[in-house]
């Protein structure tokens, strides 16, 4: 499970994708490009600056700081103290994952990758490298190529797909504790969530279980590249019908064993990371009276579901935004200040906090290694056999 405000670039597998005309399980695989430096830090930039202008322009207009500040400063050690262990109970169960789709994966070990992903996604918002560096460090764990190839791609695959039952949950949640009241807009975000789910599902489970199948959504991928590289103007088109039958013939045995129980701790995990949402708007002062745990579960959920697509490079300050509003149009608007400062400091222990843990998790990791792995390196582990 990736929190809203970590997107994983998920119509990019790589570093696992088997190379154009290479038999799956042949050890040969296409390798992302390091991003370079200028472009790195312009994108970072760019995430520094969507920050600057959420918080530092665009909140300041409805809402008064001084509030903020003041549940902040009133915010007490047992507190910070439970906050701290919520998340990392949601880093454990997120870290499990990843830990059930690859095999031999310890828990600790995927908690340690799920950090990784998670801080460099937001830090170095460059598509699916943050994926490339996981799976080098799964490499160097001695992890075959086979199961780390799988295992990320069908973690991108089913984390999208948690994220689509999360409005089904938050739906349930409400009907059973009779918030359904005005729920017109959970109702219609779970009916969304639950089509879309079903479709996404029946796909995947028909590319896995048939050739023809998995023939025709590649033929219909492959016309929508087609078509879409001419209206640019451009020949070199990719193929991708290869790509589709080798992602098949490598994920099928996987999802059939292990597919089942990733989603359930992905759905288990959008429930723990809602919670630790909730702990925050307590610890500063919002009681279950004013903003429940279902209410809050479907603000999570639609948060959740608009930001499938990243939105902003690195999951930067459109979560926020989501929250704040969709929490304050329930709360209502005396209690804006006191939701910004509980959105602030969940997405300050759920966004920040993995940024500097990922670096120095990746330095104690890749010893004398260069901390980011270099693309001679990729294409090492990538051409060793499993």
């Amino acid at each position: 499970m990736d929190p809203a405000s970590t997107p994983v670039n998920r119509s990019e597998v790589a570093p696992g994708e088997v190379a154009a005309g290479e038999p799956a399980g042949s050890g040969a695989v296409s390798v992302p490009e390091q991003p370079s430096r200028r472009t790195a830090i312009l994108r970072t930039g760019l995430v520094v600056g969507i920050l600057v202008l959420v918080f530092g322009i665009i909140l300041p207009r409805f809402i008064d700081y001084t509030e903020v500040v003041a549940a902040f400063r009133a915010l007490t050690l047992p507190q910070l103290v439970l906050m701290s262990g919520a998340v990392l109970v949601a880093w454990v169960v997120s870290g499990a994952m990843l830990a059930v789709l690859v095999p031999g994966m310890s828990v600790a070990r995927g908690t340690q990758a799920y950090l990784i992903l998670s801080g460099i996604g937001a830090s170095v918002p460059m598509g699916p490298w943050n994926m490339a560096v996981v799976w080098v460090v799964m490499r160097g764990w001695g992890v075959g190529i086979k199961e780390a190839t799988s295992g990320m791609a069908v973690y991108g695959v089913l984390n999208t797909l948690t994220r689509l039952v999360t409005p089904v949950l938050a739906f349930v949640a409400l009907l059973l504790t009779g918030g359904l009241g005005g729920g017109g807009i959970a109702f219609i975000i779970s009916f969304i969530s639950t089509v879309a789910l079903v479709i996404a599902s029946a796909v995947l489970i028909a590319i896995v279980r048939s050739d023809r199948t998995a023939d025709r959504v590649a033929a219909t991928i492959q016309s929508i590249v087609d078509w879409g590289y001419r209206s640019l103007g451009r020949e070199d088109t990719p193929q991708v019908t290869g790509g589709i039958r080798d992602f098949r013939d490598l994920l099928g045995e996987l999802i059939r064993r292990r597919g089942l129980a990733a989603m359930a701790i992905g759905a288990v995990g959008q429930l723990v990371w809602t919670g630790v949402l909730v702990v925050a708007l307590r610890v500063v002062g919002i009681g279950e009276d004013v903003l429940s745990y279902p209410e809050v579960l479907a603000i999570f959920a639609l948060t959740s579901v608009i930001t499938i697509i990243p939105i902003a490079p690195g999951g930067a300050g459109i979560p926020e935004l989501l929250y704040i509003a969709g929490l304050t149009a329930i709360a209502g608007p005396e209690w804006e200040g006191l939701i910004t400062a509980g959105v602030m400091l969940f997405r300050l222990f759920q966004w920040f906090m993995p940024i500097p843990i990922a670096w120095i998790l990746l330095k104690v990791t890749r010893g004398s290694q260069p901390v980011l792995p270099m693309p001679s390196e990729l294409r090492a582990y990538a051409v060793e056999t499993a």
